[in-house]
């Protein structure tokens, strides 16, 4: 087996962890983790280094002849709802491509984007969002930046690229507050020590639309097949779970998980809510000798704002993908099943 050499930025992130983890798993691969800090991980060659810095990219992987370029990387994640740094974003993605495709190896960059290349994310949109025939969003977005830049760079090259339009990523991860899943898992612990229902947090018409979801899990094997399926060269993808269950459906699942009674759409904006429930979080885990942190650390409030805002679908198909032979789907409940379990095991629910 010829031995490739993958090249991930943004390594010390979910997405790239679980990039690294497909990799080492199929084997074959000498996997190099980019980030600003130094990680420690069985397996993955680390370099620090600033990919905002042209100089500093230069001078670190100047002798990297990488084959494959994983690009999960994006400059701070502003508050939700407030623009990307869009120049600062395709800087980055530049300067790595730059530098590694001067040493003559490389095959392929694949550049992880998202749903929101379609506007879903400003109100509703023609549905299913298909790659190549839905319309692009109205509003600025860095994607579309680092796509012309790929586009324009890879023309008439030995080298590829592809990108991926994941929507509401979903890991097991403990340790990442960006989570609808510890949102969910402890919204629901706190309504239960307050001695009430599960309330769905959006409003009555968002609890009959349908959603979506991707797990990084299968998110990570979508993107190796990407990089290594000719047939996909120069093509972008969407990448879910492959169902689209409405929200009182999972809802009233949830509720059954967590032995709690389901309740009514309340229009809660999680911000406010459990601003004044330190103390109650507190006291659930001490209840439950767990090793949680602290209310406003543990779960990111602002994007469970985010992801229950909606009260329309938002349903992307996965034809492209499946045409070409990536038939892998997930059932989202069973997934969040997965993932609270783990909570459980790691003590952050009871």
């Amino acid at each position: 087996m010829n031995t490739k050499t993958a090249v991930i930025a943004g390594a010390s992130g979910l997405i790239g962890r679980r990039i690294a983890d497909r990799l080492l798993a199929d084997g074959g691969w000498n996997v190099i983790g980019l980030a600003r800090h130094v990680q420690t991980r069985p397996g993955v060659q680390w370099i620090a280094v600033d990919l905002a810095d042209r100089t500093d990219v230069g001078q670190k992987l100047k002798d990297i002849a990488a084959s494959h370029i994983f690009y999960a990387a994006r400059y701070d994640h502003p508050v939700e709802g407030k623009t990307e740094d869009i120049e600062t974003n395709n800087a980055m993605l530049a300067n790595l491509v730059t530098v590694i495709e001067a040493n003559g190896r490389l095959e392929h960059v694949h550049a992880l984007h998202g749903s929101k290349w379609y506007g879903h994310q400003l109100g509703p949109v023609k549905l299913p969002l298909e790659e190549d025939n839905s319309a692009r969003s109205p509003n600025d977005n860095y994607y579309f930046v680092q796509d012309a830049f790929l586009r324009a760079r890879s023309a008439g090259k030995a080298w590829a690229y592809t990108s991926s339009r994941p929507h509401a990523f979903c890991d097991p991860a403990v340790d990442v507050p960006r989570s609808a899943g510890l949102v969910i898992a402890v919204y629901a612990e706190v309504q239960r020590e307050l001695g009430l229902p599960l309330d769905f947090p959006g409003n009555a018409t968002g609890y009959q639309a349908h959603t979506q979801f991707t797990d990084l899990g299968l998110l990570s094997r979508a993107i190796v097949w990407m990089a290594t399926e000719p047939r996909c060269r120069n093509e972008a993808f969407n990448v879910v779970n492959g169902d689209s269950p409405r929200w009182c459906d999972l809802w009233r699942k949830f509720a059954g998980w967590f032995g709690m009674q389901e309740g009514a759409p309340r229009a809660i904006k999680f911000v406010d809510y459990m601003a004044d429930k330190g103390p109650v979080w507190d006291a659930v885990v001490k209840k439950h000798s767990l090793k949680a942190p602290p209310l406003d650390q543990i779960a990111l409030w602002a994007y469970g704002d985010y992801q229950f805002r909606p009260d329309w679908d938002i349903v992307s198909s996965m034809q492209k993908a499946r045409a070409l032979g990536f038939t892998e789907t997930l059932d989202s409940f069973d997934m969040f099943a997965r993932q609270f379990e783990n909570y459980r095991k790691e003590k952050i629910i009871p």
